[in-house]
């Protein structure tokens, strides 16, 4: 009998763990402090200005009498283009503040914050939340670790309750309920994606003949100054072919990284799709690979 009865609640538990949130967008961004519908961040429009923050040269940077400014609004694209070369040039790995918020479903998620770890290669992300956990406390996913019936699977740890039965699941990173609780998949997520899929769709829309992404002024993001970019797109719902209506994206200025991204589905920016923000980013800090094994998790 108490065997039938430890099986039933492990089965009660995973049905629960159905729901769980694996996915995190590739996107990104979102401030901490909003507990609603964020508004807007607040924008100067561009001014071309002088600028020292880019420092290092490469065949697609501006000239160098040609400001940081300058070259955004004259090829946005091909700045975009020059930050993705930067990052992969420079960046091995990272950890950050990790905030959310998403419309799933018709509704507007809560404000989620999470502690993130990442590296590049291989592609490898931890996640601990720090506030407003849904039903799970960590999760952790490296590319082609585990993988169950041809598909990618994350380790999740539940909630605190949960875990006096069972102290983790294993749950694919595609599957029908990732696709219910998130807009994107949790090998979306990160600062090398957020550039990639700004351009990509930027490059499709080009080739439709529309001008869908401009450099729009000067932002600030947590008291850092950004470079504000806007993208428009024939937007027309979450089962067409374009991500978003309007996407804004602000590009921490001496970081040359994506800091702020906010996606709406309309041109007044009334209808929040997804809101990202990363925060306290620190490159390069050598991670050792324990980071991301279950062991180091001490699961």
């Amino acid at each position: 009998m108490k065997r039938r009865l430890s099986k039933q609640r492990i089965q009660i538990l995973l049905g629960i763990l159905l729901s769980v949130g694996l996915s995190i967008q590739g996107y990104q961004l979102l401030t901490a402090e909003v507990e609603g519908l964020p508004p807007a961040a607040e924008v100067t429009p561009a001014k071309v200005r002088p600028s020292q923050a880019f420092a290092t040269p490469v065949p697609s940077t501006p000239a160098a009498a040609e400001s940081l400014e300058a070259f955004a609004a004259r090829d946005p694209i091909g700045f975009f283009d020059m930050l993705l070369d930067r990052y992969d040039r420079s960046v091995r790995d990272y950890t950050c503040t990790f905030t959310k918020q998403e419309l799933i479903g018709g509704r507007l998620s809560s404000l989620q914050t999470m502690e993130a770890m990442f590296r590049e290669s291989p592609f490898s992300l931890r996640l601990t939340w720090i506030k407003n956990a849904d039903k799970c406390s960590r999760v952790l996913y490296v590319a082609g670790q585990w993988i169950k019936n041809g598909q990618q699977m994350a380790v999740v740890e539940p909630g605190a309750i949960a875990r006096l039965i069972v102290p983790y699941v294993m749950r694919p990173i595609h599957g029908t309920d990732a696709r219910k609780s998130s807009r994107r998949t949790m090998d979306q997520f990160g600062l090398q994606n957020s550039l990639a899929l700004t351009a990509k769709f930027s490059k499709l829309a080009r080739e439709q003949n529309l001008e869908a992404l401009a450099f729009v002024g000067h932002g600030k993001v947590k008291d850092r100054e950004t470079l504000v970019f806007e993208r428009h797109l024939p937007y027309t719902g979450e089962e067409g072919v374009w991500p978003d209506r309007v996407l804004v994206v602000h590009i921490d200025k001496e970081l040359l990284l994506p800091v702020l991204c906010q996606a709406y589905a309309d041109d007044d920016k009334a209808v929040l799709l997804g809101h990202y923000q990363m925060s306290d980013i620190k490159l390069n800090v050598n991670l050792p690979d324990s980071t991301f094994t279950k062991e180091g998790m001490g699961l």
